[in-house]
């Protein structure tokens, strides 16, 4: 499962955009955990997040999913799209999502509806928003974001990243966002619909996650809320998991979603994948290599070697190789006479045995084998010699 780990914490985000917020709202200071934010308004709790199907095989085989805050006054405004260590954002699918090439960027900003008629792929690209779904149009803004250096997270929304359709999370001290300033456009609600867009989503597999959401209830900054959203598929969800205005929503504290104010459960419960916690890492990984220590297959991970496996996540020293010269197989690697003898390993000689200078470790005859005159051996000592005269027999004469 590889993860696209985009872990600002509103630590860093606080940091980083203090300036930008203190021109929204009084207080600039967030308060790191949703769950100690103020105490919020009476209204927060209906405060609702939809997630709906938007279009089927635009993109062949996917569906696209449109991402909703409901809001209950025509002048809320939403603020920020977050995650960090302690109120973390999750965004998993179970088979990667898609991101269209002729999108510019990873919110919605680069996507410009007038391409749609040469690139129809490209409405269904995924990408961040804050009430926007392409380029703004004034008094519109673009969408501004933050990201933790340790686990970036715009890559995963951008076609030429690596991380392309990775699983986004944020939940490092870091911590991340997307957002606009108060009294933009952007973050107020649709004035039909009542609600604004915050993220697009196209995929072929499931889809689920936890989001947080910073709202502020009629515009006014001071008053703003923090609600955490965990969502398992289409439909409509509410903060903490399940339908809190009938104080129904995930009852089992062993589960992601699991909903502390809940006294009725709804069967909304989520649970982690055997191996892993809620937001997808390892619950044991002995060697930090992202493998749960459940996962890992011992093997040759040497690409070279004779036995190596694709499938090893850790090498267990078996790797065998071929000996020099020689493939896996035994075969030579270069034997341009097809002797079986690799090229290397030639010896030169006289291979006829039959020659004065014959070569038992011959493997190449390099015509270079010398023969003794007729009668007489290689010692030039006759073969043939009756009465040792040192005339050989066939060349005597009588007389």
């Amino acid at each position: 499962m590889m993860h696209c780990k985009t872990n600002p914490t509103l630590g860093l985000f606080v940091g980083a955009l203090s300036f930008v917020f203190a021109c929204s709202f009084a207080s600039t200071a967030f308060a790191a955990n949703a769950n100690s934010a103020p105490p919020p308004i009476e209204q927060s709790s209906a405060y609702s997040i939809t997630v709906e199907e938007h279009a089927t095989d635009g993109v062949p085989g996917m569906t696209t999913y449109r991402f909703y805050i409901d809001m209950v006054n025509p002048t809320d405004f939403l603020s920020s799209i977050y995650g960090n260590d302690t109120a973390p954002f999750l965004l998993m699918t179970s088979t990667g999502f898609y991101n269209d090439g002729f999108a510019s960027g990873s919110t919605a900003d680069g996507v410009n509806p007038a391409f749609f008629g040469f690139f129809p792929s490209l409405q269904y690209d995924s990408w961040a928003t804050i009430g926007i779904e392409g380029s703004p149009v004034p008094p519109q803004t673009s969408i501004s974001s933050v990201e933790s250096a340790a686990q970036p997270w715009l890559g995963c929304f951008n076609a030429t990243s690596p991380l392309s359709g990775t699983d986004v999370v944020m939940n490092d001290f870091t911590g991340g966002a997307w957002y606009v300033l108060n009294g933009t456009p952007n973050g107020l609600p649709n004035a039909t619909t009542m609600r604004t867009l915050f993220m697009q989503v196209t995929t072929a597999g499931t889809i689920s996650g936890s989001i947080n959401a910073q709202i502020f209830p009629l515009g006014i900054g001071d008053d703003q809320v923090q609600l955490t959203y965990y969502f398992n598929g289409p439909g409509t969800f509410y903060s903490g998991g399940g339908v809190i205005d009938n104080n129904s929503g995930c009852t089992d504290d062993t589960a992601c979603n699991y909903a502390s104010s809940a006294t009725e459960d709804d069967g909304s419960c989520t649970y982690a994948e055997t191996g892993y916690d809620c937001f997808g890492g390892c619950l044991n990984d002995a060697d930090m290599d992202g493998i749960c220590d459940e996962f890992e297959v011992g093997g040759c991970q040497d690409s070279t070697a004779c036995n190596y496996n694709a499938d090893a996540t850790d090498d267990d020293g078996s790797c065998t190789y071929a000996e020099s010269g020689y493939d896996c197989d035994g075969n030579c690697i270069n034997d341009a006479d097809m002797d079986g003898v690799c090229d290397e390993f030639e010896i030169a000689g006289c291979q006829d045995s039959t020659a004065c200078n014959y070569s038992a470790d011959a493997t190449d005859d390099d015509g270079s084998c010398s023969y003794p005159e007729t009668g007489y051996d290689c010692d030039g000592g006759c073969i043939n010699d009756a009465d040792m005269d040192g005339v050989c027999d066939e060349f005597e004469v009588g007389g």
